[in-house]
């Protein structure tokens, strides 16, 4: 089988390799998934980079020589059970989304409860996006709690979760501003139900978001930046209005004065969803990844058109994945 790890952490061009071996059994409780689709999603590139929340997994395992040490790649996908230990309930042929590390290779031996069945109206491009940013978006804004009405910052908006969370917000009743890099995204979101689509490194960007807010008051903002964006973003906050980190696509650090916090009662918090979902029963995910598998059939919910790569041209994925502007989501066929 092929499989791609990387031994060292750096940039994905330079340190994914992809290695021959052995397709794995799987033991008592696991599955053998034959991969079909893996989404190339920011929390992938962080691991490789070393920036990741979590260490990666390194294990001489994964290397031929069985001397130096790799990491699997890919933290979700959609494939094909093909096999499966004593004590799992999914017959072979089960088509299942997967949640589990090491999603960019042809096969993956896991926990059977890091898969999930899907329908089959459901097409492989949308079900190797499930089990990340539409629960996401989904998480964010309920942590918010915002009341119908209220006004929302998004940062990166155009991103894969920037989108459903619009989309999302619409039926909440919840009125959205949107900052982007590039104003060629301007339309699709403003058709997606944007009040507004602001452009990075505009002039007086800071006095158009509070002509936009007048009067109401930017309620929250959901920041994937950091950086000078976010920080804007920050400072463009009602007093006791709430601040969520949950990306650092600069690669830039916040910049926050006391007084932010102190005298006008910001709150600010960081999200990210393992830690998140940890807090809560496995049939509290079940329950919301069905939901989200709903809502991407009936259509009240969409994730980006993909533009496929072979395993082998994972270092073209990952550069399309971090190109301003560009058209559908990067992903990796096996």
């Amino acid at each position: 089988m092929r499989q791609l790890v990387f031994g060292r952490y750096g940039d994905p061009a330079e340190v994914l390799l992809l290695h021959r071996r052995p397709v794995p059994e799987p033991g008592p409780g696991e599955v053998r998934v034959r991969m079909r689709v893996s989404p190339v999603n920011p929390s992938d590139v962080l691991l490789v980079q070393g920036r990741y929340g979590r260490p990666a997994a390194f294990s001489p395992g994964l290397r031929p020589d069985g001397n130096s040490s790799a990491s699997p790649v890919g933290f979700e996908g959609v494939g094909v059970v093909d096999a499966a230990g004593p004590g799992v309930p999914y017959p072979t042929g089960t088509r299942v989304a997967v949640s589990a590390l090491g999603t960019w290779a042809e096969y993956l031996v896991t926990d059977a409860d890091d898969v999930l069945p899907v329908p089959a109206e459901l097409s492989d491009e949308a079900a190797c996006q499930l089990t990340i940013n539409p629960v996401t978006a989904h998480l964010l804004l309920d942590d918010l709690g915002l009341e119908e009405g209220e006004l929302l910052l998004l940062t990166a908006a155009a991103s894969a979760v920037g989108r459903m969370v619009l989309q999302l917000a619409g039926g909440r009743g919840l009125r959205c501003l949107c900052l982007v890099r590039d104003k060629r995204h301007r339309p699709a979101l403003m058709a997606t139900g944007a009040e507004a689509v602001l452009v990075q490194g505009e002039e007086r960007l800071a006095e158009q978001l509070a002509a936009l807010a007048e009067g109401r008051g930017i309620a929250a903002v959901l920041d994937a930046v950091g950086g000078p964006t976010g920080t804007l973003a920050l400072q463009s906050l009602r007093d006791g209005g709430q601040f969520v980190s949950y990306g650092l696509l600069s690669g830039e650090p916040l910049t926050v004065a006391p007084e932010e916090l102190i005298f006008r009662g910001i709150a600010m918090t960081g999200f990210w969803l393992p830690e998140r979902l940890g807090r809560w029963a496995a049939h509290r995910t079940d329950r919301l990844l069905r939901q989200v598998t709903g809502q991407l059939l009936d259509g009240r919910l969409s994730v980006p058109a993909v533009e496929p790569y072979d395993l082998a041209d994972a270092a073209r994925a990952v550069r399309h994945s971090q190109c301003s502007g560009r058209t559908g989501k990067a992903v990796l066929t096996s």
